[in-house]
């Protein structure tokens, strides 16, 4: 097809920028296609375009690859926009871990919920709401994608107050069913799901391979898993052991995500050196580790980008996939049932508020991206869910608003965070090491 033109803000994203120009190089849909990588950092988008010009060569894709630093020059006559921002950086994530660390608070992962998720979006929801005035200004038909975490809470903020043509995505759930599918023994692509929540804590509706319900074999399973206490097992996560037997639903995308949202995992411990409870020092030590090497992929992108080290080999699943699959839906008009979008709720969900931005199901193609209705959730699992929404609504507005009042409430509201003491004192000093980000609230 001629006339596509991507735009990806925050191209210097080193895991899903190269996924995402694998993707595009091997679609048909995109042959001839205009992608324009932007990021503030020069040579985050010239490293970027290099690579996706060789990218493009060495696979025979017409692609033509352009880099900016100003989005606004890229932005014009774009049909898809996608968003990878990470304001604050490697060194702002790792001060959404440290700064509650000072207080006792413990986070696994600290990007979507837990006081970490809350100062992130301090951060991210100003400048995607510019970025999504931008877009309604110079591009009003394309669609906006955005990956950048906190998903939720950016969404929200992005539909809200910016462009209402966005979507979120997240490979969570889809990396859920396929372990499923693979530990149950049922052909991957056989395997039909339904997932509902909100990011990050989406439960497993209905789980089947053609007719049969496979729902009673995981139960069983999860728990043969949790009775032996093999945590190497893939259903060996004792945190979604645990949900599933208190709410009878299986959570994902898996315990260093989904215990953030709840105030009992992370408090306490009965292991040595202050290693976390509940089996999740593993996921913590994960985030960490992603932190710190992004300086090493760098490394490895320049020398790729040069030509002095061979490409990566074309994997499945990786992360830009959907994507482009979801792209080619839009740009065809090829209906495509889609496992999990996160888009404003609008009745999705019926005992969420309607304002929410939801994880569901929905159906791709000419008419947009149409979300389909699951019903009701079970009232606790409504509860659970409905708190966590009504906190992110109050931290989006406070990002918008600048207004101290709201984030302090929007903290405190945080079940990780013990007291508005607590909340005041991690604000103070988050609105230092943040300097000057999060100044409007000093």
């Amino acid at each position: 097809m001629s006339g596509i033109k991507v735009v990806l803000i925050g191209a210097g994203s080193t895991v899903f920028t190269p996924g995402l120009l694998a993707d595009l190089a091997a679609s048909p849909v995109f042959d001839g296609a205009q992608v324009h990588l932007v990021d503030i950092e020069e040579d985050a988008a010239t490293t970027m375009a290099r690579l996706g010009r060789r990218i493009a060569a060495e696979r025979g894709a017409r692609l033509t690859v352009e880099a900016h630093v100003d989005r606004r020059e890229a932005l014009p006559g774009a049909t898809l926009v996608a968003t990878t921002i990470a304001v604050g950086g490697a060194d702002g994530w790792r001060a959404d871990l440290d700064i509650p660390l000072r207080y006792g608070i413990r986070q696994t992962v600290g990007d979507s919920v837990g006081p970490g998720g809350v100062l992130r979006a301090f951060r991210q929801v100003p400048e995607l709401v510019r970025i999504g005035q931008d877009v309604a200004d110079l591009a009003p038909d394309a669609w906006l994608v955005n990956y950048a975490n906190p998903l939720t809470a950016n969404v929200r903020a992005i539909t809200g107050w910016a462009h209402r043509r966005t979507i979120g995505l997240c490979h969570g759930t889809m990396h859920t069913r396929s372990m499923l599918a693979r530990v149950l023994d049922a052909p991957r692509e056989e395997v039909t799901a339904v997932f509902a929540g909100l990011n990050h804590l989406c439960w497993l509706l209905e789980l089947r391979h053609g007719r049969e319900d496979l729902y009673p074999r995981l139960r069983e399973q999860v728990a043969e898993v949790a009775a032996k206490g093999d945590r190497e097992h893939p259903l060996g996560e004792p945190v979604t052991a645990d949900l599933l037997d208190l709410f009878g639903l299986y959570p994902a995308p898996g315990d260093r995500h989904v215990a953030e949202f709840f105030g009992w995992y992370l408090r306490g411990s009965d292991r040595p050196a202050g290693e976390l409870p509940w089996g999740l020092q593993p996921g913590l030590d994960a985030t960490r580790s992603y932190i710190d090497e992004k300086s090493d992929l760098w490394d490895k992108l320049h020398a790729q980008a040069s030509g002095s080290l061979p490409l990566d080999a074309v994997s499945e699943g990786q992360e830009a996939e959907r994507l482009v699959a979801i792209a080619e839906a839009l740009f065809t008009g090829r209906d495509l049932v889609e496992l999990a979008v996160n888009v404003p709720n609008a009745g999705a969900i019926g005992n969420l508020p309607g304002e929410a931005v939801v994880e569901v199901p929905a159906v791709v193609g000419a008419a947009g991206v149409t979300p389909l209705a699951v019903g009701d959730l079970p009232p606790a699992l409504a509860a659970v869910l409905t708190e966590r929404s009504q906190q992110q609504e109050l931290t989006v507005r406070a990002a918008i608003e600048g207004s101290r009042e709201l984030a302090l409430q929007a903290l405190a509201l945080d079940p990780l965070v013990p007291s508005p003491q607590v909340a005041k004192a991690l604000l103070d000093d988050a609105i230092t090491g943040h300097h000057p980000l999060l100044d409007s609230f000093g």
